[in-house]
């Protein structure tokens, strides 16, 4: 625990970023609790493992939609990743 002081000042640290900087404050206070999915990764992972088999099945055409969905949803992440910041 914070001596009375302490916690003053930095309360006061904090109005001052409030003030001076309120999206960062904003974002700061929102906070995720850690590091985001990394469905990109996840995502990628899951077609390279899916591509020979698809391949393989469904010829060409099939491994050309299974990489087009693959492509579709990582654009998904990340404009939805870039619109929530």
């Amino acid at each position: 625990m914070l001596e009375e002081q302490d916690s003053r000042v930095l309360a006061d640290i904090e109005r001052r970023l409030c003030s001076t900087d309120p999206a960062f404050a904003r974002r700061m206070r929102s906070g995720t609790g850690g590091r985001a999915f990394p469905a990109v990764s996840v995502v990628c992972v899951l077609a390279f493992l899916a591509l020979p088999f698809v391949g393989l099945f469904l010829g060409p055409r099939g491994a050309l939609l299974v990489l087009d969905a693959a492509a579709i949803l990582v654009m998904v992440i990340l404009a939805v990743r870039f619109t929530r910041r």
